[in-house]
């Protein structure tokens, strides 16, 4: 054999060891799962080619029958997580009806103590017997903000970060609803009661946290300034960067691990799992898999409003795909961030949570990003590459 037939056979080799006889690369390191996307979609060429620009991390753990290691491609830069952070608050509220003895079919009834922001969860919750499972449902499925603030004032932050940081969560800041209101203001709740049968099950008056004790937590960072230009609360574009600081925080590491200590508990000590009724867990994991259309609701049946892609980007993002994923999504300042657990009928599938940012004229809070033409594209063939891999 020729000296370049001999080198073809040893390449040859090296590729069937690396990729598997069947073209399947076994992924061990984040220089594997690197590997294991590339050179298969141009857009993923591209985002994977210019990561810093996007800020891209990705977090990845086989499942085949068992858990397995998990792989980091982390780069530690901020990203607002959005609406992923409802996954714990949700999780945080279930832990508290447990607790509280309190059944999902109750429902929450604020009083007007905090005067600031978008008030319209307290008008909700006064006209309507919202219950807490119709509020979870909705919070998941269609991501909905007012359920958010409802929740956020039912738990507190000192709350919500106090049983964070015993389950190991030291990274999660969650100091802020989705009311506007300021720094300060966002720290004190509504009293409120829960009503079952019109029967008083639990109320608490207004709940204040210092400012001081927030900020502790934090710590002022200039890399946390973000765009050459963004909107500001007038709604005019000016000059300088967006200031993220003191804002909401979730390391992708952390968001993982919530999601993963949810669908597999056992896998976990006792201080991380999430002290949930098993029903409950059920509950929120079905709703974790669901499209819109299936809530009660009729309006979510509107398939141009809510299609079964809106809020599912990894693996489903550009067509529905014959499995399901149990995830969830932030979409928010041009970061798109996303946690799924997709598994097929025999097993086998991943954990996998990426973080993107899609900000083509780097102009902050301006609506303009590029969710549609590269985020969602991008997330659904990484999902549909890695779940062919496995």
């Amino acid at each position: 054999m020729s000296q370049r037939g001999i080198r073809n056979t040893c390449i040859a080799v090296l590729i069937l060891l690396a990729f598997g006889v069947n073209g399947q690369h076994e992924i061990r390191t984040e220089q594997d799962l690197i590997l294991a996307l590339s050179g298969k979609d141009p857009l993923i060429d591209q985002v994977l080619s210019n990561r810093e620009r996007h800020r891209l991390q990705m977090v990845y753990t086989p499942v085949d029958g068992e858990v397995g290691e998990t792989i980091h491609s982390i780069t530690g830069e901020y990203f607002f997580p959005a609406s992923t952070v409802k996954l714990p608050i949700a999780l945080l509220t279930l832990e508290k009806l447990k607790k509280e003895g309190i059944s999902l079919d109750s429902y929450l009834r604020f009083n007007r103590d905090i005067d600031c922001g978008n008030q319209r969860f307290i008008d909700l919750s006064r006209k309507y017997n919202l219950s807490f499972r119709q509020m979870i449902s909705e919070l998941m499925v269609v991501s909905n903000n007012d359920y958010y603030n409802s929740l956020y004032h039912f738990l507190h932050p000192a709350t919500i970060n106090k049983e964070l940081l015993k389950k190991g969560y030291a990274g999660t800041n969650i100091y802020r609803a989705f009311t506007g209101c300021d720094r300060e203001e966002q720290l004190s709740c509504n009293s409120f009661e829960v009503l079952n049968n019109e029967m008083v099950a639990l109320e608490e008056s207004v709940r204040i946290m210092p400012l001081k004790v927030m900020e502790d937590h934090y710590q002022y960072n200039e890399a946390l300034l973000l765009g050459s230009k963004h909107e500001n609360d007038e709604g005019v574009i000016v000059s300088g960067p967006y200031d993220f600081n003191y804002n909401l925080e979730i390391p992708l590491v952390e968001l993982h691990k919530m999601l993963m200590s949810l669908v597999h508990p056992a896998n976990f000590s006792e201080h991380e799992r999430w002290d949930i009724r098993e029903e409950d867990r059920r509950f929120i994991l079905g709703l974790m898999g669901m499209y819109p259309r299936e809530l009660k609701k009729s309006k979510y049946r509107n398939s141009e409003r809510w299609p079964d892609t809106i809020y599912k980007y990894i693996l489903v993002g550009e067509q529905k795909q014959g499995v399901r994923t149990i995830s969830k999504i932030g979409l928010s300042y041009g970061f798109a961030t996303e946690t799924a657990y997709v598994i097929d009928g025999n097993g086998k599938g991943y954990f996998l949570s990426i973080s993107i940012y899609v900000n083509e004229n780097d102009t902050v809070n301006d609506g303009d990003y590029e969710y549609n033409e590269v985020a969602r594209p991008f997330m659904a063939r990484v999902g549909k590459i890695l779940l062919e891999n496995n």
